[in-house]
């Protein structure tokens, strides 16, 4: 038993070709230590197939460009290489029949991609351009709290949702943010309604093309899942352990950047398919009124009204005192008594001798 790797579902044990077969070592051999007896390696073959895959899928990601490469500059390439890696006359000669079917493999991937610069129409999940529309209103409304009720209610008659929501009361005034995700084929009728909650002060509207991008995305997910079924079809045809996880490195790096390109198909397709309102809105502006015009008759009164708190406050302050002094009425009672009889004996008659 050895493991192997599955694109989909991660990793899972079999039994393949080469334990079936067992590894054998013949006695006194001591330059192959796995399949001593095997005539024809399978090495030059998956360098084939991975050349012509990658340059395949190069060209595809540039718009279909690499389909105009020969068919047979890369086959002669190919088998070089598989003649350079062998290391017996067998796997020499068995490289040019893997350079020939992997480059007729490689010409028919590259007319595909060729075609599709000319035909977007041509790639599977390709339905129109691919166009992200976001737009930003302010508006001024005399109740901010129930405009933005209902620019929530305009988000979910439409289809959309709201993906941000702040209200603000600081500073006594009331303000909220909003940003509103509807779909792209109801974005413009939700503007409108949107506009007529006030006076509009904010109106933004843009689209960003991505359909060149989209398309190109597609191309290199098609080439990469290619090349990912053809290392699976060789895969299952090894008989060493070091071709077998040679194939499964790069079984693993297809299956990285095809998970890549497809994380950036989906990001797109979900950006396309719903567009953003970024809703902004403000109470409206009160005017400051102007100072009243001078009137004798207020400034009478006011004068009235400020000399009356003067007396009641001279008339509180003495209140307070006779309230809070009755205790120093004893002592000053005391004091003059005796003051009264100090002054008598001082001023008293004389007698003469």
């Amino acid at each position: 038993m050895y493991r192997i790797f599955s694109p989909v579902g991660g990793s899972h044990h079999r039994t393949g070709r080469a334990v079936q077969k067992g590894f054998a070592t013949p006695a006194g051999s001591g330059s192959r230590t796995l399949f001593g007896d095997l005539a024809i390696s399978v090495r030059p073959v998956v360098l084939v197939v991975l050349l012509a895959l990658t340059m395949t899928a190069c060209g595809g990601g540039e718009g279909g460009g690499g389909g105009a490469q020969p068919a047979g500059s890369s086959a002669d390439y190919a088998s070089g290489e598989a003649a350079a890696s062998s290391g017996t006359v067998e796997e020499a000669e068995a490289a040019p029949a893997g350079a020939e079917a992997s480059a007729s493999a490689g010409a028919a991937a590259g007319a595909q991609g060729g075609a599709e610069g000319g035909d977007r129409a041509a790639l599977p999940g390709f339905d129109g351009e691919k166009i992200v529309k976001t737009a930003q209103l302010g508006v001024r409304v005399e109740d901010v709290r129930e405009s933005a009720s209902w620019a929530l209610e305009v988000a979910d008659r439409f289809g959309g949702s709201v993906t941000n929501s702040r209200v603000d009361g600081g500073d006594g005034t009331v303000s909220a943010d909003l940003v509103l995700s509807v779909p792209s084929p109801e974005f413009e009728a939700a503007l409108d309604e949107l506009r007529g909650l006030g006076e509009v002060t904010t109106d933004n509207v843009g689209g960003e093309d991505v359909t060149e991008e989209f398309v190109d995305l597609r191309s290199r997910e098609r080439n990469l899942l290619a090349a990912e079924e053809g290392l699976l079809r060789l895969y299952d045809e090894v008989e060493s352990v070091d071709d077998a996880l040679s194939i499964e490195r790069e079984l693993t790096d297809l299956r990285e950047q095809v998970e890549v390109v497809q994380g950036r198909i989906q990001y797109l397709e979900d950006r396309t398919t719903s567009s953003r309102i970024a809703l902004e809105i403000q109470p409206v502006e009160k005017l400051a009124q102007a100072p009243p015009a001078w009137e004798p008759a207020r400034a009478v009164s006011t004068a009235w009204n400020a000399s009356l708190a003067f007396l009641g406050t001279v008339a509180g302050a003495v209140i307070s005192v006779v309230v809070f002094g009755w205790w120093l009425a004893p002592a000053l009672v005391a004091a003059a008594i005796l003051w009264r009889r100090r002054m008598r004996h001082a001023g008293g008659p004389t007698t003469g001798p």
